[in-house]
């Protein structure tokens, strides 16, 4: 079973941050963002192999470009001098959103069928996702369908922040009708918001995989979801932050130095 990252953010709100250090690479209390992540791919013993989505060379300028290759050249270097439990590699994108950088790496690497985990880089959790993959593979033997996104509950306060998810259970499964953007809390549908981990069935899912700019939230989720065949696994984390702005990188090192959130027990070469 594979796993992608798509990690090729260019971190523009994490400025000035992120002309020196690309976002995947900042720390958390001494763990880059990507170890955290990397970190609940390898709860699933099925993953044999993990793919990286980086920043190729892409920008409207000189310096743009240069500063988003540098950054994915840094990424590999940590990649490939850093030790896991199974083999990673990397594969540069031209940075067309979420749909656009997954097909994009799942043409790379010649890949045409198979369960994927896919999973985003910015986002700090922590989740068993063995219990995702089992969920799904439940949900397609008794109802057929061929993904599963993660959900978990936000705060009252901070639905009109996510696009949440409006499900109806179907012998004892969750499925996704749809996903209302940004609700009043009086007009929500739930409070279960995408946590940026899908499991896929390849073969399903690819032929309506769009290679254009634009995120699987806007385009896959939304025909599945029509055609009964995405599930919502519904699972209780302990933190979940999006790391994509100055603040949320100040507040998720503040609540890892307090002893709130966990880094990741993976080891590097150096350690």
């Amino acid at each position: 079973m594979k796993a992608i990252v798509l990690a090729a953010g260019k971190g523009t709100r994490l400025r000035p941050l992120t002309y020196g250090v690309p976002k995947p690479l900042l720390p958390v209390k001494g763990k880059p963002i990507i170890d955290w992540v990397l970190g609940n791919i390898f709860t699933c013993k099925d993953i044999e192999e993990v793919i990286v989505a980086i920043s190729g060379t892409t920008g409207k300028d000189f310096e743009e470009r240069v500063l988003s290759n540098t950054h994915g050249i840094c990424v590999d270097s940590y990649i490939k001098n850093s030790v896991y439990p199974c083999p990673i590699s990397t594969v540069p994108t031209p940075q067309r959103e979420t749909a656009g950088d997954l097909f994009h790496v799942i043409q790379d690497m010649n890949i045409k069928d198979g369960q994927i985990v896919v999973a985003y880089g910015d986002n700090l959790t922590k989740l068993d996702l063995s219990k995702m993959v089992d969920y799904h593979n439940r949900c397609r033997d008794k109802l057929g369908t061929v993904a599963t996104v993660l959900l978990f509950e936000v705060p009252e306060k901070d639905v009109g922040r996510f696009g949440v998810a409006k499900l109806r259970n179907v012998d004892g499964f969750d499925l996704v009708e749809n996903f209302v953007e940004k609700p009043g809390l009086n007009d929500a549908p739930s409070r279960l918001a995408n946590a940026g981990y899908y499991v896929i069935e390849l073969s399903e899912v690819l032929p309506i995989l769009p290679k254009e700019s634009i995120k699987v939230e806007d385009s896959v989720f939304p025909e599945l979801a029509g055609q009964g065949r995405l599930a919502g696994c519904i699972m209780k984390l302990p933190f979940w932050m999006d790391i994509g702005t100055l603040e949320a990188y100040e507040e998720a090192n503040k609540m890892a130095h307090e002893g709130m959130i966990i880094p990741p027990p993976i080891t590097n070469e150096d350690e």
